[in-house]
């Protein structure tokens, strides 16, 4: 099975995927992950410098399309992260990508847990919410 792993510097895993630096892809097998590339993010709104996620960024009010990313990843089944928001969440899963939020810090952890089965499906939890109304 072959995933992909939101990352700032090939090493940790990164908080929020939209704003990651790349994703390390992996495939797996009998238990074991094996590392094939590293893929810059060149496709998401915040690697183009379209949205800057300070408050009142008017270019963050419209939706923004994940489908440059989603075709990015298109040859992974899963995509493993520490957060990613709601829409990109529900979007992986239209495209059949299972989106795995997970607490590991490094991609190696989190590749080893994958590979061995042991990270649950994302349930919604450690959806970021950065669009939310401030009082």
């Amino acid at each position: 099975m072959r995933f992909a792993i939101a990352t700032d510097n090939e090493s940790e895993i990164a908080a929020h995927t939209g704003r990651c630096r790349g994703f390390v892809i992996y495939d797996s097998a009998d238990g074991t992950a094996f590392r094939l590339e590293f893929r810059e993010n060149d496709y998401t709104g915040y690697a183009l410098g379209e949205c800057s996620g300070a408050a009142g960024d008017e270019r963050e009010v419209g939706h923004h399309s994940h489908g440059a990313l989603l075709d990015a990843l298109s040859d992974c089944q899963a995509v493993v992260t520490r957060g990613m928001g709601f829409r990109l969440l529900a979007d992986l899963r239209n495209r059949g990508i299972t989106p795995y939020v997970c607490s590991a810090q490094t991609v190696d952890e989190a590749a080893d847990l994958f590979a061995r089965g042991r990270l649950p499906q994302s349930d919604g939890q450690g959806a970021c919410r950065h669009r939310q109304v401030q009082n």
